[in-house]
């Protein structure tokens, strides 16, 4: 019982902030992008894409959490660019500094791979085909934003490499 009182109060430490919905997720902004519905529009059109890459339909009772830093603990590590944290149900990312308005440039896609297949080492064939599809996903389609088009034209590998076997 007490172990259950403490969680609920490191759970209250920690409230969202939410800007949104999408799919199910609470949607929080550290910066909130000027124009929150287009911000929503273009969140919905994103997860419309990567939930089906890991076979996923919602997100529902998580928080998709945008940040500016990289300074964020996520289990024993206190930098990362994404954090899948199964205890507070939040995909941490870290928005690219140079990322150009952008937010869709952050690692969404790789975190849904940790909350898909609770796979932290990346040792599951699946995490091989993640880079490969980033760019299709995120910017180099007709109806990506023009932010990221502008900014991410031509870069099609790389973005975000997946080391597997290896935290």
């Amino acid at each position: 019982m007490a172990a259950a009182a403490a969680l609920l109060s490191l759970a209250a430490c920690d409230p969202w902030h939410c800007s949104f919905e999408s799919h199910g997720a609470c949607v929080e902004f550290e910066s909130p992008p000027a124009d929150l519905e287009a911000a929503r529009a273009r969140m919905d059109r994103l997860l419309e894409l990567e939930l089906p890459f890991w076979n996923l339909h919602s997100l529902s009772g998580w928080r998709i959490q945008y940040r500016d830093t990289t300074e964020y603990v996520c289990y024993l590590a206190t930098r990362n660019e994404g954090c899948t944290d199964y205890i507070q149900h939040t995909l941490s990312l870290h928005v690219p500094d140079d990322s150009g308005g952008c937010f869709e440039a952050a690692e969404l896609l790789h975190e849904l791979g940790h909350y898909k297949l609770g796979d932290p080492t990346h040792s599951n064939p699946r995490w091989k085909d993640v880079d490969a599809a980033f760019a299709g996903i995120v910017w180099d389609r007709p109806d990506a934003p023009a932010e990221c088009r502008k900014r991410y034209q031509g870069i099609r590998l790389g973005m975000w490499p997946v080391g597997t076997d290896a935290l």
